[in-house]
């Protein structure tokens, strides 16, 4: 029962119950989040307060179901490791924390506690959940997880460059707009805003050494802001490479064994499919593919 439970919860059953899982939390998600927004409506929360608050009751409660369900079955990840290491790892997880915020703040408001915008956004960390019912977050978290290194050094070079745009604007124009740059830390307000483009415009410097410090803050900040996305990028097309060559090995493993793609075949490589992220055309193109080479192969060996 408590494999089961866990396979339920981990999008590991049968193709029909990883899709009523799926839509069901997702929705739930999406309409309990729906619903905390519109209770910051006054009129809304006078005509509608009472069902919303219905629906955030119900929510909450299946959250608080969901959290122990997990608690419970987690450690059919590792079976070797204890039981209680596993709950343990668990409730300090990321995840674990934010399956714990996103009915937790609903009690603290049972228990008397005042809504507060604060305790509103502690709610809605519940929408992080979304990453488990989504290849597409998945997919994000495994690009990050990558391009980590890449990511932080362009960070520290961003880092560095805010600090240098800092001093030097600090350097200019303290003297004559003290009131703006009497500080460098009043000075990286306009830091920030010029190498991420913004431009408000609400800080602007005087002195002729000033604006052609920031005419050249201003071009690095386009090449340091674009830099992260590069990456990202180029991340995800590396990613979908990888996922789609991961997708024909396993199509070529089923081919192999005994020729054929059976409907449990079919089965399997559909929950990989949906696993890896990948689009259900690209997927038959590459079962198609693979099936073409396959018949190539066995009709050399046939005529020789």
């Amino acid at each position: 029962m408590r494999a089961f439970v866990y396979n339920l919860l981990h999008q590991k059953g049968t193709l029909l119950q990883i899709r009523l899982v799926r839509i069901f939390m997702v929705s739930l998600i999406f309409a309990s989040a729906i619903g905390l927004v519109l209770t910051s409506e006054p009129s809304l929360d006078r005509r509608y307060g009472e069902w919303l608050a219905l629906l955030e009751a119900g929510a909450s409660l299946i959250f608080l179901l969901e959290y122990l369900l997990r608690l419970w079955s987690c450690p059919e990840e590792k079976p070797d490791r204890p039981a209680w290491q596993s709950r343990l790892r668990y409730v300090f997880s990321l995840m674990g924390l934010v399956d714990l915020a996103s009915f937790l703040p609903f009690f603290f408001l049972l228990a008397g506690m005042e809504e507060t915008p604060s305790l509103m956004l502690l709610q809605l960390m519940r929408l992080i959940k979304l990453t488990r019912y989504s290849p597409a977050f998945r997919l994000l978290a495994d690009v990050l997880r990558d391009e980590a290194e890449s990511l932080l050094v362009s960070v520290m070079l961003m880092f560095i460059i805010f600090i240098f745009s800092s001093v030097g604007i600090y350097t200019f124009e303290h003297q004559v707009q003290p009131e703006a740059f009497g500080s460098i830390p009043h000075a990286m307000w306009w830091a920030i805003v010029t190498l991420t483009t913004v431009g408000y415009g609400d800080v602007t410097p005087v002195t002729a050494e000033g604006k052609i410090f920031a005419t050249l803050i201003t071009v690095v900040g386009v090449g340091l802001v674009s830099l992260p996305a590069g990456i990202i990028a180029s991340g995800f097309t590396e990613q979908l490479r990888l996922r789609r060559e991961r997708f024909q090995s396993e199509v070529e493993h089923l081919l192999h064994r005994d020729g054929t793609l059976s409907q449990e075949d079919m089965q399997d490589l559909e929950r990989d499919r949906r696993e890896l992220g990948l689009d259900r055309d690209k997927a038959d193109l590459i079962i198609s593919q693979v099936q073409q080479r396959e018949s190539r192969r066995q009709q050399q060996n046939d005529k020789q």
